[in-house]
């Protein structure tokens, strides 16, 4: 069922960001290579504070509590679930930005980490009640609903791997 690989998929990706967290020293996880880059704990805060909040969002919309909405994804949102990708340069939205709280040590990071493979379990558990019409807004993507959210947290998660392999590089 697709429900299971893209859990699965979004899943793995929380559990290698888990699993990342041992091979830092706190030196390297807070070090930048310069301000217009992101450090390691910059792009854990990131990924689990925006997957934490779309959490929140979806146990809304699995109690009927979400807009309903029958439109059809706009034209980024089906590019990007089509070919899993971003575009490069997309900038976080200011919504997010200003949501997101610092990541201050790994052992922070491992704590933040762990609670958001919780509640990816706990959320697992209101699959039967998802809809396809009821909807939260992605501030770029536009409306979205349960199924697509878990495929677009899979994707934003392996998007940032990606992004700390590089920082891991430099």
């Amino acid at each position: 069922m697709i429900k299971d690989k893209q859990y699965k998929g979004l899943l793995s990706a929380t559990q290698e960001y888990r699993k990342r967290l041992d091979s830092y020293t706190d030196t390297e996880f807070m070090k930048k290579a310069n301000a217009d880059t992101w450090s390691a704990a910059e792009v854990y805060a990131h990924i689990i504070s925006a997957n934490r909040m779309t959490v929140r969002g979806m146990h809304k919309a699995a109690e009927g509590n979400a807009t309903e909405d029958n439109s059809a994804l706009t034209w980024s949102a089906r590019l990007i679930m089509f070919f899993e990708r971003f575009p490069k340069g997309r900038k976080v939205p200011e919504v997010v930005q200003k949501r997101t709280p610092a990541v201050n040590s790994i052992a922070e990071a491992i704590e933040i980490t762990d609670s958001l493979i919780n509640e990816l379990n706990e959320l697992m558990l209101t699959y039967p009640k998802w809809s396809r019409t009821q909807k939260l807004k992605h501030p770029v993507l536009g409306m979205l609903n349960n199924f697509q959210w878990i495929r677009f947290m899979k994707i934003h998660s392996k998007h940032h791997l990606k992004q700390l392999d590089r920082i891991k590089n430099l």
